[in-house]
């Protein structure tokens, strides 16, 4: 003989603690918790915003100081040759008064961009992967990419040397 599952009523279901749900103070309690969970979050998330705005600008300054100095090298110095990752150019020694050759290039372990002249190295931009010169005509184009994959480019024309 097969058992007929009883009915259960309306009245029966809201009054039988097998079926009793949430209580108005455990749903305050649980949305209370998880308003704090989102405050926290939206805290960390603000400062990693702040952060991230702050290495930005870092790093705006150091390109912008390393254009200048690009320039001060070059308005020193004569331009010699061009290669994929360096730039070579001739300037005269101020104390010594000999000719020098100068170039600009990556450093491969450093991860910088530096000056080197006879032994000696002068960094000039730091946090790099990769450093690419070009020559168009009479200009010098230069693509450098940052450890954080942004790209900044530049252009240096070459001056005309009058003889």
């Amino acid at each position: 003989m097969s058992k007929v599952p009883k009915k259960i009523s309306t009245s029966e279901l809201n009054a039988s603690p097998k079926y009793a749900g949430f209580t108005l103070l455990e749903c305050l309690a649980t949305l209370s918790m998880l308003s704090l969970i989102f405050l926290m979050l939206s805290g960390v998330f603000t400062q990693s915003q702040e952060i991230n705005r702050r290495i930005q600008g870092r790093q705006e300054l150091e390109w912008h100081v390393f254009l200048v100095q690009l320039e001060n090298q070059f308005a020193l110095g004569t331009f010699k040759s061009v290669e994929k990752s360096e730039l070579v150019f001739n300037r005269t020694k101020l104390h010594e008064g000999k000719q020098v050759t100068f170039a600009i290039k990556r450093s491969q372990d450093k991860q910088a961009v530096y000056l080197s002249d006879n032994g000696g190295v002068e960094p000039l931009l730091t946090q790099v992967t990769n450093l690419i010169f070009e020559r168009q005509g009479n200009t010098i184009l230069f693509t450098i990419t940052f450890i954080n994959g942004e790209i900044k480019s530049g252009q240096w024309t070459i001056p005309q040397v009058s003889r």
